[in-house]
């Protein structure tokens, strides 16, 4: 029995090994190199400039010289939801719900090449601490930020590792 189940793993191990799997965040994909050739636009109020700035450090996290290929627009909204009441019907828990819609453009011809949009709710508990409560919301923002600028960075990985391979 024992032999039987060791010839089925190492069969498994041997088939899931050459699947074509390849990571996009390797050392040897090349296409994590384009990713330095895109510029984020300025994005309006302090959410937006955290935003960017997140964008920023993940496209480009050694800070290299690169002259930008494409200008990423992004846009964003943001909403409170209130969800749990006290008696008096004042909040005692919010959703913060950040919007946000992105292009990714060429700069040659102005055209647009990947468009999407990415929603992220954060949770913050309203408390009778007016300063608790807005270093609460505060940090849920920064937490929803930084989702959205990962998701928008593995979009814009994924598309341009699937362009090189059409």
């Amino acid at each position: 029995m024992n032999k039987i189940k060791f010839f089925l793993i190492t069969i498994t191990l041997l088939f899931f090994s050459n699947c074509g799997y390849k990571p996009i965040y390797s050392s040897t994909n090349k296409n994590n190199e384009k990713l330095l050739y895109v510029s984020v636009k300025s994005i309006k109020d302090r959410p937006g400039q955290i935003l960017r700035n997140n964008l920023s450090k993940q496209l480009n996290p050694q800070n290299k010289k690169a002259i930008p290929k494409y200008y990423l627009f992004v846009e964003f909204n943001e909403n409170k939801e209130e969800l749990g009441y006290r008696k008096d019907m004042s909040a005692t828990r919010t959703n913060l719900v950040i919007n946000v819609d992105y292009n990714l453009k060429n700069i040659n011809d102005g055209e647009t090449i990947l468009k999407g949009s990415t929603k992220v709710i954060s949770s913050y508990d309203v408390v009778e601490s007016i300063y608790a409560t807005i270093i609460a919301e505060k940090d849920a923002r920064i937490k929803g930020l930084k989702t959205i600028s990962d998701t928008i960075v593995n979009e814009l990985a994924i598309y341009f590792n699937n362009i090189k391979n059409k």
